[in-house]
């Protein structure tokens, strides 16, 4: 049986953290949090693969969060989710290596998915 990885996603609307966990709960460990320092307080006590995160988040931005993890758990898959059309700091970190992929919203299902899976399993 193939390994279950474990994902976290951190958005500040409960709506997504619930749509995200019902969908992919059958084919990953699903963690949420709706924010960074619920994630980083999370992170501490639990084995993460991958952390999804929404970039624009109250007190803590999703690219500051994925920092903060790439310092402290350098081998966790960092991706980034946006809505928004502000793409330079995103981009910026894509380059430098600090964030693996970014996302779009609305995200569809099968191609998140995919996007999770790939990283996944080229990572681990």
């Amino acid at each position: 049986m193939a390994k279950k990885f474990t994902v976290l996603y951190v958005d500040d609307e409960q709506d997504n953290l619930l749509a995200f966990r019902s969908v992919f709960r059958r084919y990953f460990n699903v963690f949420t949090a709706s924010g960074g320092s619920e994630a980083l307080a999370l992170l501490k006590d639990q084995a993460v693969h991958l952390v999804l995160s929404d970039q624009r988040m109250p007190n803590m931005t999703g690219i500051e969060l994925l920092e903060c993890v790439s310092s402290k758990y350098p081998s966790v898959v960092k991706m980034i989710v946006t809505g928004y059309s502000e793409m330079e700091p995103i981009l910026t970190a894509v380059e430098q290596g600090r964030v693996a992929q970014y996302i779009t919203k609305p995200w569809k299902v099968e191609e998140l998915k995919n996007i999770l899976e790939t990283a996944l399993d080229t990572s681990h």
